[in-house]
C-alpha cells in the first residue's frame, strides 16, 4: 500500500500512451483492411510499452524454456492456448511483453469499463467473461475457443482471479473447456516473482528479477472426453504448481 500511487502511475501512463500511439494507428490500419498490419503493430507496440514499464519499475524479467518453438507455431497461423497463474497485476504484460507473439485474453469484464485499457484489451482480440452469470461466462469461453481455431492465441488465468498472497488459487476446471473445445496444443506458462517485484517491493528503487517460465505444449483431450479432460487438468495444474515451487535456473 506504500507505493500505490507509484504503482498506479506505472500501470496507468503506458495504458494511456499505447491508447494514442497504438490503439489508434491499429484501429485504423484494420478499417483499411489491413487486419495483418494492425495486429502486428499492436503487437510490437505492447511489447516496446510493456519492456518500457518494466524499466521504469526495476524489474527484469527472465525468459526460461524453448519459446522460440512455440512462436513459430504461432507464425504457422496455428491458435494456441496459454494457461498462466496469476499474481500480479503486471502479468499480462510480461506475457505481451517478453513473448513478443499475437494473443488475446480473457478478461474479467470488470475490465470492459476502464477507459483506455478497454480498447487495448479489445484490439487484442480478447474476450471479457463475466464470472458471476454462468451462460454468459461458458459463451465467452466458447468465443475465445472460436478464435483459437481461427488462428488467435488466446491466454487464460484459471484461478479466474489474481493471488492477493502470492501463492497459487484453484484452478478452475471450466477454464480448459478453450483448450479442449478448440482441440488445441496448451502451453502452461509459470510467472514466478512479479508480485515481489511490483505489488509487494519494499522500496521504490529497489530492483527485482522476475521469471516467466514457458513449459512444453500439450495436445488438449476432447471435450466429449471427460476422463482425460479431467486428467489433462490436473496434468497442466501440476505443471504449473511445480515449476513455481522449484527454484527455475535462468
Amino acid at each position: 500500500m506504500k507505493y500505490i500511487f507509484i504503482r498506479l502511475l506505472l500501470v496507468s501512463i503506458p495504458t494511456i500512451l499505447s491508447f494514442f500511439t497504438g490503439v489508434i494507428p491499429a484501429l485504423i490500419l484494420r478499417l483499411l483492411g489491413l487486419r495483418k498490419a494492425a495486429d502486428g503493430l499492436i503487437r510490437w507496440h505492447i511489447s516496446v510499452i510493456a519492456n518500457f514499464g518494466f524499466w521504469l519499475a526495476g524489474v527484469r524479467v527472465h525468459v526460461v524454456g524453448d519459446v522460440q518453438s512455440v512462436r513459430d507455431r504461432v507464425k504457422t497461423g496455428e491458435g494456441l492456448c496459454f494457461i498462466a497463474n496469476h499474481t500480479s497485476m503486471l502479468d499480462v504484460l510480461a506475457l505481451m511483453g517478453k513473448l513478443k507473439m499475437n494473443m488475446g485474453f480473457v478478461a474479467k469484464i470488470e475490465l470492459a469499463f476502464v477507459p483506455f485499457l478497454n480498447a487495448l484489451i479489445a484490439m487484442t482480440h480478447s474476450v471479457f467473461i463475466n464470472r458471476r452469470k454462468i451462460k454468459k461466462s461458458v459463451a465467452a469461453i466458447r468465443k475465445a475457443a472460436e478464435r483459437i481455431r481461427k488462428g488467435y492465441s488466446m491466454v487464460i488465468f484459471p484461478e479466474g482471479t489474481r493471488s492477493k498472497t502470492g501463492e497459487i488459487g484453484i484452478f478452475k476446471p471450466g477454464a480448459f473447456r478453450m483448450a479442449t473445445e478448440s482441440g488445441a496444443y496448451v502451453v502452461p506458462l509459470t510467472i514466478k516473482g512479479l508480485r515481489d517485484s511490483f505489488e509487494d517491493r519494499k522500496h521504490i528503487f529497489q530492483r527485482r528479477d522476475a521469471i516467466l517460465y514457458v513449459g512444453e505444449p500439450v495436445k488438449a483431450p476432447d471435450s466429449k472426453d471427460r476422463e482425460a479432460s479431467s486428467s489433462f487438468v490436473k496434468q497442466i495444474e501440476k505443471t504449473i504448481r511445480d515449476t513455481y515451487g522449484s527454484s527455475v535456473d535462468r
